[in-house]
């Protein structure tokens, strides 16, 4: 049973690292641009540009460690769902 687990579990994620890759894209961009609207709107609350450069540096696993990182997730996965084709092109 375990022969036929691994090739199939090599498959499904084979085909979900694009998607990876692009909610990753997408959330990376509004990390981005949250903090440039709280540098406007609540400037003390803002992290300076070299910290959100070293956030976005880590890996995908260790920005998913974060509440907030993957509250942007789920923004970007409705964003997915209510217009895929919009998305793939936005982010490919």
């Amino acid at each position: 049973m375990i022969r036929f687990t691994l090739p199939i579990l090599a498959l499904l994620l084979s085909g979900c690292s694009k998607n990876v890759e692009q909610m990753e894209k997408c959330a990376d961009k509004m990390f981005i641009l949250t903090n440039e609207l709280m540098t406007q709107r609540l400037p003390d609350e803002a992290q300076p540009e070299n910290a959100i450069r070293e956030f976005l540096s880590n890996t995908y696993v260790a920005k998913r460690e974060y509440d907030y990182y993957n509250a942007l997730i789920k923004i970007c996965e409705n964003e997915y769902d209510r217009d895929p084709n919009k998305f793939n092109l936005e982010y490919k």
